[in-house]
């Protein structure tokens, strides 16, 4: 998680509200209004961009203006202020950064990395071995460690799902099989240009005997004009002998044009071309019907040829290179959970600080189980504890009831931040009364480093924000106004039922 900032979400079009504008502070915001006024649906556009939610409604449009702290050189975008756009139309939306389109999958990769949304019940992902897995491996700096062990858990899978669908003989008949279809069209090296020449090379020597006759015939018939012309030049007029050249010079060449022709055609072999032409219509008959998927063919059994190739070298080495990879794999498997675990240390010492504040009185720990290898290694987690020190450590879901439970989501959550914005949508539910006060204060805390976005129903927390919008429905429109410091009186005041509540209060402070 990287540090940044939210700007401003304008809400073009989305179920009530109507060109509506945020503009967040970088500290504590917070959301407050009636149950029903719509509070939650101003932080959808942000579920939709992180790819957690699709929406409530088939028609939207919005914008968030959103402060990147780092460069994203591959997508050609820069740090600072960058608009991101939703639209959703007949069924199709489309995501823009700066108004250029990009996929979904590359806008939730940049803001994942900056925002962390959590809405109630959200923290029920922390009781999930494999989401727990993810925060550990984030924090403990496993990033690269996981890419080596991924990469090569993929290889030892791909070898052991190879020796158990595939035959080595199997395979070794089948590379004999191919070579040998290779090895026969190759030894004929059929050409398209080469087959049309020997159509045309038959027909003529079919008909070998009548072509050297016919041109032995044209040579005399060549020469007698030749020597025909000769006399005449010795007679004729000077006038005549350009005309009487040129003639010679036709005739003449035509004549050496008949002589090389009547040379091919006696050097024709009918027998070379006929066996020529049969191994042609073999290759078609065999691998065909034409020519071209003749060729076809040869390349599809080249390809097939080095992947049974491939298949036979990997299997030959297999059990060696699976022997190897389990070596590395549990090497690089026990870093990766050394690394969890010292993450987890760190996380529950912070833990302590924050359930203390919350007035938790709650021991946890994460427990980490080998397990057989998977493809992020060998490690189960499950976050225990109890809420009686003479208590058996047992899974939180089993200690606590609703509110603990999510006092307790909630001091984990906090006990992970690292940076970027954090978004709580009525993650304070169940919560009131002194864990109120200490919750307020605890966000206030967080938002000194960290931008905070609150959703909520506790006055404690609305009266220590940097900024507070009051979001309010009238005729089928909804409204979202920020307040200034009487009208923020005024909205704590409905929110607590009682000017004296809201007196003690600022008096506690």
């Amino acid at each position: 998680m990287k540090n940044g900032s939210i700007l401003s979400i304008h809400l073009n079009d989305y179920l009530y509200f109507k060109n509506v504008d945020i503009y967040f502070d970088e500290g504590l915001n917070v959301l407050t209004g009636e149950t029903g006024a719509g509070k939650s649906l101003l932080l959808d556009v942000l579920g939709i961009l992180l790819g957690i939610t699709n929406g409530r409604i088939d028609n939207y449009s919005a914008d968030v203006v959103i402060n990147l702290p780092e460069d994203y050189e591959e997508f050609e975008i820069s740090s600072g202020e960058n608009i991101f756009s939703i639209t959703k139309r007949n069924g199709r939306t489309t995501f823009k950064i700066n108004g250029r389109v990009f996929p979904r999958n590359i806008i939730s990769e940049i803001l994942s990395d900056l925002i962390s949304l959590h809405r109630q019940n959200s923290h029920l992902k922390f009781l999930e071995s494999q989401f727990l897995l993810s925060v550990l491996d984030q924090i403990g700096g496993n990033d690269k460690l996981i890419v080596e062990y991924s990469g090569l858990y993929q290889e030892y899978k791909n070898l052991i799902n190879l020796l158990e669908v595939e035959d080595l003989d199997y395979l070794k008949r089948k590379q004999e099989e191919l070579s040998d279809y290779i090895k026969e069209i190759e030894a004929v090296d059929p050409d398209p240009l080469e087959e049309q020449e020997l159509e045309e090379k038959y027909k003529i020597a079919t008909n070998l005997q009548q072509n050297i006759q016919n041109f032995n015939e044209l040579i005399n018939i060549s020469e007698e004009i030749s020597s025909q012309l000769w006399s005449m030049k010795k007679i004729a007029p000077d006038k005549y002998l350009d005309q009487i050249n040129a003639a010679l010079d036709i005739i003449e060449t035509m004549n050496l044009e008949f002589q090389r022709e009547l040379s091919d055609v006696e050097e024709y072999d009918i027998t070379e071309i006929e066996q020529k032409i049969w191994d042609y219509n073999s290759l078609k008959r065999k691998f065909g019907p034409t020519l071209e998927d003749v060729l076809q063919n040869y390349e599809r059994y080249k390809k097939d040829l080095e992947d049974v190739n491939t298949k036979i070298e990997l299997l030959e080495n297999a059990r060696e290179r699976i022997e190897l990879l389990q070596k590395k794999l549990e090497e690089i498997g026990e870093k990766i959970s050394e690394n969890r675990k010292k993450a987890a240390t760190d996380i529950l010492s912070n833990f302590i600080n924050h359930a203390n504040d919350m007035n938790l009185n709650a021991e946890l720990d994460i427990v980490f189980t080998k397990t057989k290898m998977g493809p992020k290694g060998f490690d189960r987690v499950e976050i225990v504890g109890r809420t009686v020190k003479s208590a058996p450590l047992k899974p939180v879901r089993h200690i606590a009831s609703g509110g603990e439970l999510s006092r307790l989501m909630l001091s984990l959550e906090l006990s992970i931040v690292s940076g970027g914005v954090l978004i709580f949508d009525e993650v304070d539910a169940g919560i009131s009364g002194e864990t109120g006060n200490k919750l307020a204060e605890k966000l206030k805390e967080v938002s000194k480093n960290y931008q905070v976005i609150v959703v909520t129903h506790l006055p404690q927390i609305a009266i220590r924000a940097d900024r507070h919008f009051v979001v309010t429905r009238e005729n089928d429109k909804g409204i979202v106004k920020e307040l200034n410091e009487s009208e923020r009186a005024e909205e704590i005041k409905r929110m607590l039922g009682s000017r004296d509540v809201l007196s003690f209060i600022k008096e506690s402070e």
